[in-house]
């Protein structure tokens, strides 16, 4: 086998774990967490913050978020990735504080993906 051929397979090994790693948002997020969210002055300008509450059942985890930007029209001008630090409990609701990417403007946040904390032992 030629050293083209090693490195190939070597190649399509590497390949699945590449993909399982990746995050994709979750088809009807809104059923399990809802996202409240308001636009304020802070110290140092415009922020975007608010809650994420958790209806999933158990508590939630790395709780993504999109903040994105939007014209008179509703469009999407542009996002950006906001994450809920620490863990959500069940019932309960978790914090987040984004600065405002631009003064006078229009923002929508979403709900992206959470990752879920199993109850008991493994």
């Amino acid at each position: 086998m030629g050293a083209k051929s090693v490195a190939f397979a070597i190649l399509l090994l590497m390949a699945p774990a590449t993909v399982a790693a990746q995050s994709y948002a979750i088809q009807g997020i809104e059923h399990y967490v809802r996202v409240e969210a308001s636009t304020s002055q802070g110290r140092y300008g415009p922020v975007v913050a608010g809650y994420v509450h958790n209806l999933y059942g158990h508590p939630i985890d790395r709780v993504r978020l999109a903040l994105e930007t939007v014209d008179a029209s509703g469009k999407v001008t542009s996002s950006k990735i906001v994450y809920v630090l620490g863990t959500v409990p069940v019932d309960g609701r978790g914090y987040f504080e984004e600065p405002a990417p631009a003064a006078g403007t229009n923002y929508r946040v979403r709900a992206l993906s959470f990752d879920p904390i199993a109850r008991g032992g493994a």
